[in-house]
């Protein structure tokens, strides 16, 4: 009879979503982004663009943080750390001349999380010295800093929404900073270090390093939660209307109704942490790992 269920409980797991490995790396696969037929990632100090017929690399000074495809400029946009000194850098690759045109350089601390406002062209970093600042590069080699945010802890996740930046902490507080206004407030705080942060409609929905995945609504100051057990929640995307998905510390990928806060799927494809997931289109989905696969998968 147990090893019946546990043949079910394959099976079941077979049929939620099929899966295929799509680059097998050396090193950890940190951040990647898709574009029709291309696959760009981070491998350690390098970038690479894999299609089926082709591959091409270029350096990226130190060690990547994250990647952004800006295809309106025809560029590739880079965020990386240097291992030794407490210095940040973003490179702009330009690929008709292929190779990196313009840097900006921090020199004070490494960046923890980095967020791309297109339309605002600039790059917003969360650093490793309790600030945040956000970099204009319209005039790019010249870039200005239009904000610079000082935090009482450090943040490791931050983006921006409709002109607000929302931020978390390690003290376990979650802001919001209005660019125009630079009017700073605190939304919630839950007194343990906050992994993810999302928001959507009228809720955000955060993460706790002990397993918590907390919907907070914002207009009536409700929570729903779920908890995870020996497991907790690093990143996150938003793929329906009331469905998140998240990678975890443990490999697993799990889909979450936060209608009911409730786990509809759990998919367990990585041996290793999880550190980006991807949703191209319709139910294809793309997830990097620790275990340095990038991974294919469709949701049925």
């Amino acid at each position: 009879m147990k090893m019946f269920k546990i043949i079910i409980l394959i099976l079941l797991y077979q049929s939620s979503a099929a899966q295929e490995t799509i680059i097998k790396s050396n090193y950890s696969i940190r951040d990647f982004f898709k574009k029709d037929n291309e696959i760009t990632y981070i491998e350690k100090r390098m970038v690479f663009t894999k299609t089926v017929n082709s591959f091409r690399d270029y350096f990226i000074g130190g060690y990547g943080l994250e990647i952004y495809d800006n295809s309106e400029k025809d560029e590739i946009i880079s965020v990386s750390n240097e291992l030794l000194r407490p210095v940040c850098s973003v490179r702009f690759y330009n690929k008709p001349t292929d190779s990196v045109q313009e840097v900006y350089y921090y020199i004070k601390a490494r960046a923890l999380d980095a967020f791309l406002a297109k339309e605002a062209e600039s790059m917003i970093l969360s650093l490793e010295n309790k600030k945040i600042l956000v970099v204009n590069y319209s005039k790019k080699p010249e870039f200005i800093v239009t904000h610079n945010i000082q935090l009482n802890a450090m943040s490791r996740r931050v983006f921006l929404s409709q002109n607000v930046l929302y931020f978390c902490t390690d003290l376990g507080d979650i802001f919001s900073y209005n660019l125009t206004s630079k009017e700073q407030k605190k939304i919630v705080s839950v007194k343990k270090i906050i992994t993810d942060l999302v928001k959507f409609d009228e809720s955000i929905v955060f993460t706790t390093i002990d397993g918590e995945i907390i919907k907070f609504n914002l207009k009536d100051k409700t929570t729903k939660k779920i908890k995870l057990s020996n497991n907790f929640a690093l990143n996150s995307i938003l793929y329906q209307q009331n469905k998140l998905i998240f990678g975890t510390f443990k490999g697993s990928i799990i889909v979450v109704n936060t209608d009911n806060m409730t786990i509809d799927k759990e998919l367990k494809y990585h041996r290793r942490s999880v550190l980006k997931i991807l949703n191209f289109k319709d139910n294809e989905f793309y997830s990097s790992s620790i275990d340095h696969t990038l991974k294919k998968w469709q949701l049925n």
